[in-house]
């Protein structure tokens, strides 16, 4: 029998993000996209955005995250996979999520020094919590 880790989207940052961040030194936002798992306050997790840097013929640069989150406290690692002209150095996040947890802020750096601030929406909470409204409006409907 599989042991399964139940996820609450209303107490843990499990599920799908939609952000961007900012170089000091550039006043235009990269988006990028992350999915995230949470499990026992500890993060994984992969993320998505266009290629600013790298090879001429890269599009899209993804990478990996795995992090903790203690309270509204975030922080975690992005190292981009393999990719010609793509570095390998770790990124550190860290940042702050909102009391509702879905939004998280704060500022990213690379071992250099070269650092940026950074802005996360949650984009979904899941399947669960469709499910959880139809559950609601349903019970809404049967009491009025």
């Amino acid at each position: 029998m599989v042991d399964r880790v139940a996820f609450s989207r209303d107490t843990d940052l499990t599920g799908l993000w939609s952000g961007a961040y900012w170089y000091s030194a550039r006043p235009t936002p990269t988006p990028f996209t992350a999915h995230i798992i949470e499990t026992g306050g500890n993060l994984t997790g992969t993320t998505l955005e266009p290629a600013t840097f790298g090879s001429p013929g890269l599009s899209e640069l993804s990478a990996d995250i795995s992090g903790a989150r203690g309270g509204s406290d975030v922080a975690f690692t992005k190292r981009y996979h393999p990719a010609q002209g793509v570095h390998g150095d770790p990124i550190r996040y860290a940042g702050t999520v909102d009391d509702t947890l879905t939004s998280i802020e704060g500022e990213w750096r690379l071992p250099s020094g070269f650092s940026g601030r950074f802005v996360l929406v949650r984009a979904s909470r899941g399947v669960n919590a469709k499910a959880r409204r139809r559950k609601a409006a349903a019970t809404l409907e049967i009491r009025r």
